[in-house]
């Protein structure tokens, strides 16, 4: 009896294997993304470009300029207003991206090199609108009454600014791309990054009292390279025989090794004199996030040597700890150190072959 039930259950077992896979054989999408031929050339391709348009704003955090409502002369209580802080204007940038990568004869590895840039320069200066008389610098201090007093803030009648930011970065990275269940495919990648940058933030001061004009120029050369890997993943929910639709998550994240050198020189205008000018270098570890959601059409023809590939996503880099540039002011208000952000749309089109 025990003999006849164990075979009931195997033969089940079986049965319900078979019909399965018989399922998921009629079910599953063809997905262009993973390599379909172990042999790259004879039924899949093996060379892939791409070009991505990107329309970005970065920003940055510690770039506050100016405060308002600073009162030199304290007030009461009742008479006291909440200020705010000032900062540059951020604007949407356009940029790109170039691609090209290859798959390998080895487990159909591919590699990949990746150019990104990023220009925010040109920018206008900005004006801070506050009532004259009750502003006060955040990256800018004179000498105090007396040689042996401390440098202090100035108070402001007026205060504009600009910052500005080019941006490079190229990836070498090696992954491989396989199916985890029948829709969904995930590829990680693991390489090498390397960026670097150039920024300048431009601040004009007014002081109360005296209309003496105050110029400060602050600028950071950055550049880091290190180790970079990650995941992406997409999954596919319409599919047919050359056409299919899916929804994708890139991430990433490195820990470059950089060096950041930095100046502020600040111009009394009015006396045409230096008030300083003064240098950095900062060597440090700078970790990089990255993400990428958004949504994919792939093509395919010539029995799948062919692939065009068309996607758009919101994107986003989020580098630590980059801004290094010297902060001579009070400090109080939001200067120094923060993260370099990059955000925007990211518009993608791919040619395999």
């Amino acid at each position: 009896m025990e003999t006849k039930l164990m075979k009931y259950i195997t033969t089940l077992g079986v049965a319900c294997l078979t019909l399965t896979s018989v399922i998921a054989e009629t079910t599953s999408p063809t997905q262009m993304s993973v390599p379909p031929s172990p042999t790259p050339g004879e039924t899949g391709p093996n060379i892939f470009i791409g070009a991505d348009y990107t329309l970005w704003t970065a920003r940055e955090a510690g770039l506050a300029v100016a405060a308002s409502n600073y009162y030199s002369t304290p007030v009461a209580e009742d008479a006291a207003e909440q200020g705010k802080i000032f900062y540059p204007k951020m604007k949407l940038r356009s940029g790109f991206k170039v691609d090209l990568g290859v798959y390998l004869p080895h487990d159909n590895w591919d590699l990949k090199a990746e150019y990104t840039w990023f220009n925010n320069n040109m920018n206008d200066m900005h004006d801070a609108d506050f009532t004259a008389g009750q502003g006060t610098s955040t990256i800018f201090v004179k000498q105090g009454a007396s040689a042996t007093l401390a440098p202090v803030p100035i108070v402001l009648d007026a205060a504009s600014s600009s910052w500005n930011v080019w941006f490079n970065r190229i990836d070498l990275t090696m992954g491989r791309s396989f199916f985890a269940g029948h829709y969904l495919a995930i590829r990680p990648f693991l390489g090498l990054l390397g960026a670097w940058d150039n920024q300048s933030l431009h601040a004009n001061y007014t002081e109360h009292g005296t209309s003496t004009l105050y110029d400060v120029h602050n600028t950071q050369k950055w550049w880091g390279v290190g180790a970079y890997g990650g995941m992406n993943a997409t999954f596919t929910f319409v599919s047919d025989s050359s056409n299919q639709w899916s929804l994708f998550l890139d991430a990433g994240t490195a820990l470059p090794w950089a060096k950041a050198r930095t100046n502020q020189r600040s111009e009394n205008q009015t006396s045409e004199t230096y008030v300083y000018d003064t240098a950095g270098t900062t060597y440090t570890v700078a970790p990089m996030l990255e993400t990428a959601l958004g949504l994919r059409w792939e093509t395919w023809w010539a029995d799948g040597s062919w692939m065009f590939l068309l996607q758009a996503a919101w994107e986003e880099q989020v580098w630590f700890a980059h801004n290094t540039l010297v902060n001579v002011g009070s400090g109080s208000f939001g200067s120094g150190n923060g993260a370099y952000t990059m955000q925007g749309l990211t518009v993608k089109a791919a040619i395999a072959f």
